[in-house]
């Protein structure tokens, strides 16, 4: 058995290691990032059908799991692209129903003050 690597602190110029296209399941799952989890499954999957051993009573399940989980990193990236967009939309609505609202003008103060706890 290895010896796991001990703890340490990082140093304030350090960042995390940025995650890739090719990594396995478990790592991306580890990473918490749910898109780079739905990546690696899509690419474990899609591996397992274009083998040419795939089992063909498992094909059609695995196209059919291939498939929806590109439909999910299609929306996620469909939702990271247009943030602007959704925020002047809502923006908009709001101007619409309440003009003079707080979050239009400006007046909200969102700093943090321990002594109200």
């Amino acid at each position: 058995m290895t010896a796991a690597k001990p703890l340490r602190a990082v140093s304030v110029d350090e960042t995390a290691p940025a995650l890739t296209e090719g990594q396995s399941v478990d790592v991306a799952a580890m990473s918490g990032s749910h898109r780079a989890l739905l990546v690696a499954m899509r690419d474990r999957i899609a591996g397992a059908v274009s083998n040419p051993n795939c089992p063909p009573r498992d094909l059609a399940s695995l196209t059919k799991r291939l498939q929806d989980i590109a439909n999910e990193i299609e929306a996620i990236d469909a939702r990271d692209d247009d943030v602007p967009g959704r925020v002047r939309a809502l923006e908009s609505a709001l101007r619409e129903v309440a003009p003079e609202h707080e979050l239009l003008m400006g007046m909200i103060n969102d700093r943090f003050d321990a002594s109200a706890i």
